[in-house]
């Protein structure tokens, strides 16, 4: 999402649109289209365009920002992208119909600046139910960025939304719902980069979300960008990614998370009158979080769930045959809160199975 204060704007990222239907205001009366919904988005419609097979029988995709961004995108700048993601979750379906929900919600009469918004970014997967990857050329959106206008497809998307779409963003705001095979916690992420005031205001700006957990990546993060926050924060830039949902399916409770979560940051940019929804969760500050992957092929038998506090080497869960038999212990690699973990037991050695976020302060 991107939105514009002033004489700037902001944007919001999402997975996928299917709700082009006229806007009303938040009091529900009609008004005119928004700059963005008159905006063409033929662009991001033709993000799968193929070209003939070569010679080699072979399937090639055009990857040319010139060829993906074919209309005007500088206008938008309110996207959603999926994302956990990683940005391009086109199954995180809670924040997608938060993204479809927010174009209602903008009052174009009222309005500071300017909101810019994109369902789903990462169209070729949106039928295709694929998940964390574009199936155009196999990468994950959301560690791509900044991205290269010379790039794959994936690359050349990621820098035409940094470069263009985002280019003057006060804020990006990317937005993820959960995949088809995990649950997280309501969780908010941003960038540290050693400057006091950036790292703030960043902070701020994450904690509009009503997160149970807030994750402030360390300043080393930025000598390996790739999330939209390392990225943006590289360019001295905002940028915050909110997580909320499971399953691929759509819940209020997550819907309303991110929803509740932008306006926020549209009040604390004084893009829209009123105060701020004062959070309800605990927004625990944390500074990163460890992957634990599968120790072996099996099926994997939880005894966690999203935001469960774990002492470095809890038994969190076990592993076991299509026999029943025990084959491995898993063990909290750390003290923290569980962030996110797959639902889908079936899993291979070397999978990830869950996160567990590292907080600042030891947990309560």
């Amino acid at each position: 999402m991107a939105g514009r204060t002033g004489t700037g704007h902001w944007s919001v990222a999402s997975r996928c649109s299917r709700n082009n239907a006229s806007p009303t205001s938040a009091g529900g009366r009609p008004t005119r289209p928004p700059a963005f919904l008159e905006t063409p988005l033929t662009s991001v419609a033709r993000q799968h365009e193929e070209v003939p097979r070569n010679h080699t029988g072979e399937t090639r995709y055009l990857s040319g920002r010139d060829r993906i961004f074919q209309s005007d995108l500088a206008r938008l700048s309110l996207a959603g992208l999926r994302d956990r993601g990683p940005a391009g979750r086109a199954q995180e379906v809670s924040s997608i119909e938060a993204a479809i929900r927010l174009q209602r919600l903008f009052d174009p009469e009222i309005l500071r600046g300017s909101v810019s918004i994109i369902p789903v970014v990462n169209l070729p997967a949106l039928y295709s139910y694929t998940e964390y990857t574009c199936p155009v050329d196999g990468k994950n959106i959301n560690f791509t960025f900044p991205g290269d206008p010379n790039g794959t497809f994936s690359e050349a998307l990621c820098h035409a939304l940094v470069t263009e779409w985002a280019g003057d963003a006060d804020c990006y705001i990317d937005l993820h719902g959960g995949d088809l095979r995990e649950t997280v916690s309501k969780f908010v992420m941003f960038q540290r980069t050693g400057d006091t005031a950036g790292d703030t205001f960043r902070r701020s700006l994450a904690e509009c979300f009503d997160a149970d957990l807030v994750v402030g990546f360390a300043p080393p993060h930025m000598d390996a960008p790739g999330r939209p926050p390392t990225a943006f924060a590289r360019l001295g830039r905002n940028a915050i990614m909110s997580e909320g949902g499971a399953n691929g399916i759509v819940d209020e409770d997550s819907v309303a998370y991110h929803v509740g979560g932008v306006l926020n940051v549209a009040r604390k940019l004084g893009m829209i009158d009123g105060p701020l929804s004062p959070p309800k969760r605990a927004q625990v500050l944390c500074h990163d979080y460890i992957w634990t992957p599968a120790p072996v092929d099996g099926l994997f038998y939880s005894e966690i769930k999203p935001f469960d506090a774990v002492r470095e080497g809890d038994a969190i869960g076990e592993f076991r045959s299509l026999f029943g038999e025990r084959l491995a212990t898993l063990r909290a690699p750390a003290t923290g809160y569980v962030l996110w973990r797959m639902t889908q037991p079936i899993l291979r050695e070397g999978a990830a199975v869950l996160a567990i976020a590292v907080p600042a302060a030891e947990p309560r």
